[in-house]
């Protein structure tokens, strides 16, 4: 089978975990990057050992024109994820998007529709999906263990964003709820496996009133067709370093899910470690190391799948179309935040 060859767009955090992963397949070959600055490009293609870089306001438009590139992963800040997409493919190339598809549920359905026109393979990067962890709970769910489930909590936290641009609301399209929130709804929604109905959202700005308007706190309540309750909790203020939870509880069971607190790994140092976890605080005393965290956080999983898709011609288990309903629920919550109601999520 012929490597799925790969142009980059963007080159910081999300990158740097994505070629991890790709680093550990054997079917891909990164054949660009592109950023904003030449720095930034040429920084991140020479670690990474990529050939060819690409930067400035047109590195979009001359990364996606590349002819030895089959596919586009979109990894920039989420104003910029609709121009990425058409241009993408109007030159017929593949996407891979990173979580929110868009800023709004309309920006992501025109997304989609441009993917759709174009005949490409759209991939929505929702990462948490593809938790082994996760995994392993929507497996035990789907094998009757837990009878029927009628209420998922989902929580995503830490103290606040690497990059300067998700501060920005006019760029971000929102706060914590839109950033992390996408995570925590798309996970209850694929435990659920039913129609998103209404939601109810709160949301306020605790710590980082200098750093934006957004919201650094929110609670989702999203209720299913069926009567079913999905709970996200997120948090830019939580300190301590990453924490992600889940939990499942059906009629006849429950499971628990804690892949950055419960690591099996404990440290104490008195010098000092200098790195333990994603959003860590804490060098000294004890810690709790999390190895492999591209493996932990889904991103060898998501992208092994994309990348088989891709060369097999196949949808993948996360499209666009995915991305649509969770702009669209989220679109509903921050309605419902204004409103302080319980407010219909439009399909």
């Amino acid at each position: 089978m012929k490597p799925v060859k790969i142009g980059l767009l963007g080159a910081g955090f999300l990158q740097d975990f994505h070629m991890q992963a790709y680093k550990e397949l054997g079917n891909v070959d990164i054949v660009a990057v592109g950023s904003q600055t030449k720095e930034h490009a040429q920084k991140f293609a020479q670690k990474w050992g990529i050939k060819n870089f690409v930067f400035g306001d047109g590195a979009i438009e001359e990364l996606c024109a590349m002819k030895d590139i089959d596919v586009v992963s979109i990894g920039i800040p989420n104003d910029l994820h609709t121009k990425a997409i058409k241009c993408a493919a109007e030159n017929k190339k593949h996407v891979i998007c990173e979580k929110p598809l868009g800023r709004t549920a309309a920006e992501a359905r025109e997304s989609l529709k441009f993917a759709e026109k174009a005949g490409i393979i759209h991939c929505y990067a929702e990462n948490q999906v593809f938790f082994p962890l996760y995994q392993n709970a929507y497996e035990t769910v789907k094998n009757g263990a837990l009878g029927d489930v009628y209420w998922v909590r989902s929580r995503e936290a830490h103290g606040g964003p690497h990059a300067a641009h998700f501060w920005d609301i006019a760029r971000s399209g929102g706060g914590v709820g839109l950033d992390m929130g996408c995570h925590c709804v798309e996970v209850a929604r694929k435990i659920f496996n039913d129609t998103p109905v209404e939601v109810m959202m709160w949301a306020d700005l605790f710590v980082h009133k200098d750093k934006t308007k957004g919201e650094d706190n929110c609670l989702i309540c999203v209720r299913y067709k069926h009567g079913q309750l999905g709970q996200a909790e997120n948090s830019w203020s939580t300190r301590a370093g990453l924490d992600l939870r889940l939990e499942a509880h059906g009629k006849e069971g429950a499971v628990f899910v804690d892949p950055t607190r419960e690591t099996g790994i404990k440290v104490f140092t008195s010098r000092g470690l200098n790195y333990t976890v994603e959003k860590g605080e804490s060098e000294k005393g004890w810690l709790y190391p999390l190895p492999n965290e591209y493996m932990v956080y889904g991103y060898y999983d998501e992208l092994k799948h994309f990348t088989k898709c891709i060369a097999e011609g196949k949808s993948p288990i996360e499209t666009f179309k995915d991305g649509v309903i969770v702009n669209a629920i989220l679109d509903a919550g921050y309605k419902s935040v204004k409103e302080k109601k319980w407010v219909p999520i439009e399909l």
